[in-house]
C-alpha cells in the first residue's frame, strides 16, 4: 500500500510541473500576441498623429474659414 501512495505522489507531482511548464509556455504566447497588438495600435496611433500634425500646420488649411463656413 505505501508503494501504491507513494507513486501516485509521484504521478502527480510529475503532472503538476508538466502543467506549470505549458501554462508558463502559454503565459508567453499570450505576452507576445498581446505585444503585437500593442506594436500594431502604436503604429495606428503613429500614423494618425502625422496626419494630424500634417492638417495642423498646411498653411493652406484654414481651419477657421472652414468652420465660419459651417455657420452659414
Amino acid at each position: 500500500m505505501d508503494v501504491f501512495i507513494f507513486i501516485v505522489a509521484i504521478v502527480f507531482i510529475a503532472n503538476y510541473f508538466s502543467y506549470k511548464k505549458e501554462m508558463a509556455k502559454l503565459g508567453t504566447k499570450v505576452d507576445h500576441v498581446e505585444d503585437n497588438a500593442t506594436q500594431k495600435e502604436l503604429e495606428n496611433i503613429k500614423q494618425r498623429l502625422i496626419v494630424l500634425e500634417r492638417i495642423v500646420t498646411d498653411k493652406q488649411y484654414d481651419l477657421n474659414s472652414q468652420l465660419s463656413d459651417l455657420d452659414k
